[in-house]
């Protein structure tokens, strides 16, 4: 019989979180993890989904996504309302459902979420990777997993979260038989999950909470080769020699559109629990063409007196019609629950075809008609879809085209 111990790494951490009664803890704890889980119960990163479960036993994908979530939580300073539309067929926790719209896990390839299934460690360290990125943090690898000798056993698309979680002390090696080994397809119990979650929060908290998470010393726009001045396209014209270029022929394939792209960083600001506003970032992709006129966009609201808070954008995604924006990677959605899409019925009645709602002045963030991120967005050429058209309303929407 194969012996595996796992070596725990102590976790000396002081976060601001409310400490959870012991009611809610996780039960028959081995000795060596004790000192681990309490940290990240200190640190308020153990989900109601734990309560009283076996601390030895496998965790499930149900619960690591809670357990997922807070630790996004806690990095990103921000608290995230459970309002999610239900994300797959076979899972209706509303837990689930917000850490898939926030990316920190996703679905099988049939569309399916199965809660109750397990997950191993390397698969635990992509949906960590996943995490920090949701969280605007920087998850790169930066060193390798030579020390290792089953590195080569690690699958190719888990490769690089595992490196990086290596990289920064989250993910320890695992003593099998006297040796250090990664061991990528061990089975993650619920107090290794834990405890890998408190020492990720570590590596990717603030050191001071009252600090913001990021600020740019510069306008975002300033790392890009082409510098942007307001000489940006304004014409239709202009913007399709800039985006397809002499020959338009749209992108026929999700290869070909995916090559366009480019992933950004933007600075935005973000409520956090206690409804203060914090300096922090987000990741979006858009078409590599008008990078610089998003970050731009990002950068002027970000400046803007409103401080509006972003808490998530979206930009390229596949979509079926070809001359959909989104396909082309230059439409841009902002806050999508709390400023809805919606068809104008007979009676001028809105009907909502996404999101829930769309209250300017009652909820922070609904997106003002006349405010900072409407006001930045039309000044470098974007139509905004609460006013583009006359057969809907699209509040979270901005588009380069005006579709």
């Amino acid at each position: 019989m194969k012996v595996i111990h796992r070596l725990a790494l102590g976790l000396c951490t002081a976060f601001a979180f409310v400490i959870h009664s012991p009611a809610q803890a996780l039960v028959d704890i081995d000795a060596w993890a004790v000192e681990g889980v309490e940290a990240a119960q200190s640190a308020g990163l153990e989900p109601a989904a734990l309560a009283g479960a076996a601390a030895a036993a496998p965790i499930t994908r149900a619960e690591f996504a809670a357990v997922a979530l807070e630790a996004y939580q806690a990095v990103a300073g921000v608290q995230t309302p459970l309002d999610a539309p239900q994300a797959f067929p076979d899972c209706n926790d509303p837990t689930v459902s917000a850490a898939a719209r926030l990316g920190l896990v996703s679905g099988r390839s049939d569309g399916s979420f199965a809660p109750e299934a397990t997950i191993n460690r390397q698969e635990l360290c992509v949906m960590l990777a996943n995490t920090a990125r949701a969280a605007g943090k920087a998850a790169d690898p930066v060193g390798d997993l030579g020390e290792f000798p089953d590195a080569g056993t690690v699958d190719w698309w888990a490769l690089e979260a595992v490196t990086a979680m290596t990289d920064r002390g989250i993910l320890s090696g695992a003593s099998i038989y006297g040796a250090l080994s990664l061991d990528p397809f061990g089975t993650a119990t619920r107090q290794q999950a834990l405890i890998l979650s408190g020492r990720f929060v570590k590596a990717f908290a603030p050191e001071d909470p009252e600090q913001p998470v990021w600020e740019p010393s510069e306008p975002a726009f300033a790392v890009k080769d082409i510098p942007l001045t307001d000489d940006f396209p304004t014409t239709e014209a202009e913007k399709r020699l800039l985006v397809f270029g002499e020959t338009v022929e749209y992108f026929q394939t999700e290869e070909e559109a995916e090559s366009a792209m480019e992933k950004i960083e933007v600075p935005v600001w973000q409520l956090t629990a206690s409804g203060e506003k914090r300096s922090s970032r987000l990741s979006l992709t858009v078409n590599a063409a008008i990078a610089p006129i998003v970050q731009a966009v990002f950068q002027e609201i970000y400046e803007g007196d409103e401080r509006f808070p972003i808490k998530n954008a979206g930009g390229y995604a596949w979509r079926s019609s070809e001359t959909s924006e989104h396909r082309w990677g230059t439409a841009i959605d902002i806050n999508w629950e709390e400023n809805f899409e919606a068809d104008i019925g007979e009676d001028g009645e809105l009907i909502a075809t996404a999101g829930s709602y769309w209250l300017p002045g009652e909820d922070p963030y609904s997106i003002p008609e006349d405010g900072d991120v409407v006001r930045a967005f039309k000044r470098y050429g974007f139509a905004w879809g609460g006013d583009a058209w006359t057969s809907k309303r699209d509040y979270m929407h901005f588009s380069y085209f005006g579709r």
